[in-house]
């Protein structure tokens, strides 16, 4: 397994996409979301891979996306003197995934009534919730 042959891959797939959905005046409602359902460690196992952690990312890409920034806190220090990496560079996630899927939920149509149909979870963020306006123009 490469990443380097594997991310020029990704690349040339997605680009080869947003350019058939600009040819068509589709990009500006087109969203792309990367996601992994857990995290990954930093530090690698005995098999030269990563374990399960929790602390992963999103990287959304679209017409109407505003790129270019990060959201949520970066460490610190990628160590374990750090207050956001435990053992074996286990990072503490600072956003939850609601934060992120319920303004695309919503940029994608649904009421912001029902977005808690959509993210039940997403109540127990209230104080720090992103609009749609955070994530898209």
């Amino acid at each position: 397994w490469n990443l380097n042959t594997n991310l020029e891959s990704l690349d040339n797939a997605i680009g080869a996409f947003s350019k058939d959905m600009k040819a068509k005046s589709l990009w500006d409602s087109t969203t792309i979301i990367q996601s992994s359902e857990f995290g990954r460690s930093l530090e690698p196992n005995g098999g030269d891979g990563t374990d399960h952690a929790w602390g992963g990312n999103y990287m959304m890409m679209g017409g109407s996306v505003k790129g270019g920034k990060i959201h949520g806190k970066y460490p610190a220090t990628l160590t374990t003197d750090g207050p956001d990496i435990l053992e074996r560079g286990r990072i503490i996630p600072t956003m939850s995934w609601e934060e992120i899927m319920g303004p695309v939920a919503e940029w994608a149509g649904v009421s912001p009534d029902s977005i808690v149909d959509v993210c039940p979870n997403i109540k127990a963020f209230e104080s720090v919730r992103m609009s749609v306006t955070d994530l898209f123009e």
